[in-house]
């Protein structure tokens, strides 16, 4: 699997929501966020304890991804994963509030 670092580049982008058992949560977040596909992490409240973004070659990728190595992480009960479908965008014209 390739980590796409330059934005000339493509590449499947998500972002996956992670709950943890309460008791395990540190030590489920550290090993998450030491995944090789995880390109930022995050701790955060709400629903869901964590939230990640990762990088793949595919969709396929993804899948692989949260089904092999996050959701087997001791204390991971539950994962919300979202693609990425842009990333930037490209002008404030047109978004509501800017005139």
């Amino acid at each position: 699997m390739r980590i796409y670092r330059n934005a000339d580049e493509v590449a499947m982008k998500a972002i996956v929501l992670v709950k943890f058992t309460s008791l395990e949560s540190k030590d489920s977040y550290l090993i998450l966020r030491n995944l090789k596909s995880v390109t930022e992490s995050y701790m955060v409240y709400g629903r869901f304890d964590a939230a990640v973004f990762i990088q793949a070659d595919s969709l396929e990728d993804i899948r692989r991804i949260i089904l092999s190595e996050i959701q087997p992480i001791p204390g991971v009960i539950e994962t919300l994963p979202s693609l990425i479908v842009e990333d930037q965008v490209p002008s404030e014209q047109g978004l509501p509030g800017n005139t």
